[in-house]
């Protein structure tokens, strides 16, 4: 059972499922659409009441600019687009094997899986609970320091979850030119 209407611009698509939660979420290639799941027991005013939470909005209009664009030279044509894609995933795949083993063992932990995706929303996932890291492609346009923060990034979201003092006090210590490589970062490239 689905039920769709507009919010702030954004189609928001309600399907009741066998969740004990409201879970919501953006695809990339849907960024205007918020796909929420909620439990049987859940009333359709209850998840306007979600909806109208300041963060809530903050979090779609935030996710929405991050995926308008990829990371790297957003009007290239698809056949330049592939070729770059190409590269950069060739030579992430040459550094990240030793970036990863120079820092698990520094951080002491280890992450059980690096993926590489085309991923338009973040540099870098960690996967919490199953210790899986994902890297952007598009990461692989960048300096190598910058490719180490993002590393040293996620693999210190094994020792602390958040973003919090703890989360960048790890970052502090380990890789103290972590806030130049990220405004580099920020700024794409040039």
């Amino acid at each position: 059972m689905m039920k769709e209407n507009i919010w702030h611009g954004f189609r928001v698509q309600i399907t009741k499922k066998k969740v004990k939660n409201a879970n919501l979420r953006i695809k990339p290639e849907e960024p205007d659409v918020i796909h929420i799941s909620i439990p049987y027991s859940m009333t359709y005013d209850e998840v306007n009441k979600i909806l109208e939470q300041p963060r809530i909005l903050r979090w779609a209009e935030n996710y929405q600019k991050k995926v308008s664009e990829p990371p790297t030279a957003p009007h290239m044509q698809n056949e330049e687009r592939l070729k770059y894609a190409a590269y950069y995933r060739k030579h992430l795949k040459e550094v990240l094997p030793k970036m990863f083993q120079k820092w698990e063992k520094r951080l002491g932990v280890t992450c059980n899986k690096v993926t590489i995706r085309d991923t338009r929303s973040q540099w870098g996932s960690c996967g919490i609970r199953t210790k899986n890291i994902s890297i952007s492609l598009w990461l692989g346009a960048f300096p190598e320091p910058c490719i180490e923060y993002v590393v040293v990034h996620e693999l210190a979201h094994l020792l602390e979850a958040g973003h919090n003092a703890r989360f960048y006090g790890i970052l502090d210590q380990y890789y103290p030119q972590w806030r130049s490589c990220r405004e580099q970062l920020k700024k794409g490239l040039v």
